[in-house]
């Protein structure tokens, strides 16, 4: 029996997401604890993640309230250090190849995905960046992306942790440009999302996106809430918008 797993996590957190996708790959049995970061409660710096920040997991230890961890279940807080820790205890999820030279070449561009694409992220919803940044972002990315007859995924037909970070990146970006929500000014993310959607430039990523987004996982975890998800975001970062 597979120890306890329980995800400290906001729906609005692609880092969150991208964790909630890989248990699914992992058809790990877990359950979800959505912590309110804006009155965050105090048991949960003191008994989960001291940083406060999410994603987090306990695993395993005696059965208990999510609010309440044992303190013999294991913590865990960040999130591509999370996503290791399920790879490792769910080697069968296929998240990362056997062959070692194909596992380095995956975890190679797991970094390069997760670093270029927070970076982005960041930038729009915080930093009053430019959405040209998000465009720039994976245009870059998409020589990565899975040319027409080379598979559906970045590594080929198997859908593995890189995809998982993709997924809940971009899905983010298509849905929050589309609506222009973000720290930017008003109607430069309507005018990005229409770019992304029509230009011959990113014929590559629209055919990504649509295939990322009808992965069981993926949808499972992100569209049926994308409304609260959308909610969430427009919170936060319109509310740098002021800023701007």
């Amino acid at each position: 029996m597979t120890p306890q797993i329980t995800l400290y996590t906001t729906k609005s957190s692609p880092f969150g997401h991208y964790v909630e996708i890989a248990l699914r790959e992992a058809r790990a049995d877990y359950s979800v604890y959505e912590v309110d970061l804006v009155n965050k409660p105090p048991w949960y710096t003191d008994k989960v993640n001291p940083a406060g920040k999410v994603p987090a997991i306990s695993y395993g230890g005696s059965p208990a309230p999510a609010d309440a961890p044992s303190p013999s279940s294991f913590k865990l807080a960040e999130s591509l250090v999370i996503l290791d820790f399920i790879i490792d205890i769910f080697p069968e999820s296929n998240l990362l190849p056997i062959d070692p030279v194909a596992r380095a070449s995956t975890r190679f561009l797991l970094n390069l995905f997760s670093t270029t694409l927070r970076t982005a992220c960041m930038s729009i919803a915080a930093f009053r960046g430019s959405p040209e940044e998000v465009l720039d972002a994976i245009d870059k990315l998409q020589v990565h992306m899975p040319a027409p007859g080379s598979g559906r995924f970045v590594t080929g037909d198997t859908f593995t942790s890189v995809d998982a970070v993709a997924a809940a990146y971009l899905l983010r970006f298509d849905r929050c440009l589309e609506r222009d929500i973000g720290s930017f000014p008003e109607g430069e993310g309507v005018k990005a999302y229409h770019v992304l959607r029509t230009s011959e430039r990113f014929t590559r990523y629209r055919a990504y996106l649509a295939t990322l987004a009808k992965r069981e996982s993926v949808k499972a975890s992100f569209p049926e809430v994308s409304e609260k998800v959308l909610a969430q975001l427009g919170h936060f970062w319109v509310g740098n918008r002021a800023f701007a």
